[in-house]
C-alpha cells in the first residue's frame, strides 16, 4: 500500500500553515478554505472546491469576512459552471437546480419542499425572492453558501 505524503504549506487565503496532500488538497482550520492547486491556478473562478473564487475569498478575509460564503455573483457563477449549489439564509437551506420536469431553474425551501421557478438564470437574478424579498438584495443576509448536498 503506497503511503499517503503530506507536507505544510500556507493557506491561499489567510497564510496560516496547513497541511495538504500529494495533490495540493487540504482545509485551512483558520479560516475555512479549501486548499486545492485548481483554485490557486483559476484564482477568478468560483466554484473550484468552494464556491468563492480564491480572488474573491481573499479579499473577503482581509476585510474580516467569511473565506468561504460566496457572494452573490460568485455564487451565481457556480450555478451556471456546475449547477445544484444551496445557501442558507435565517437557518433555512435552498437550494437552486435545474428542473428536469418543466426545463426550469428551481429555487428549492429544502425544509417544507415549496419550489419557485425561473425561465433562466437571469430571470432567476431579477426575481427570485425569499419572504417578498429579492434574494439579490437580502443576500448579505445569507449564511452559508455550498455545493447543493442531499436534500
Amino acid at each position: 500500500m503506497k503511503k499517503e505524503i503530506k507536507r505544510m504549506v500556507k493557506c491561499d487565503v489567510c497564510k496560516n500553515m496547513i497541511e495538504i496532500d500529494q495533490y495540493g488538497n487540504g482545509e485551512c482550520q483558520n479560516c475555512g478554505w479549501l486548499q486545492s492547486e485548481e483554485s490557486y491556478q483559476h484564482p477568478n473562478i468560483p466554484g473550484i472546491r468552494n464556491i468563492p473564487s480564491l480572488n474573491n475569498a481573499i479579499k473577503q478575509y482581509n476585510n474580516g469576512e467569511s473565506a468561504t460564503l460566496a457572494n452573490f455573483n460568485d455564487f451565481i457563477e457556480t450555478y451556471n459552471n456546475y449547477g445544484e449549489v444551496e445557501f442558507t439564509l435565517n437557518n433555512i437551506r435552498y437550494g437552486i437546480l435545474y428542473d428536469d420536469v418543466t426545463n426550469k431553474i428551481e429555487l428549492l425551501n429544502i425544509k417544507t419542499n415549496e419550489k419557485q421557478l425561473f425561465n433562466s438564470i437571469d430571470d432567476f437574478i431579477l426575481n427570485a425572492q425569499i419572504n417578498g424579498m429579492l434574494l439579490k438584495d437580502i443576500w448579505g443576509n445569507v449564511t452559508n453558501t455550498d455545493f447543493l448536498q442531499d436534500t
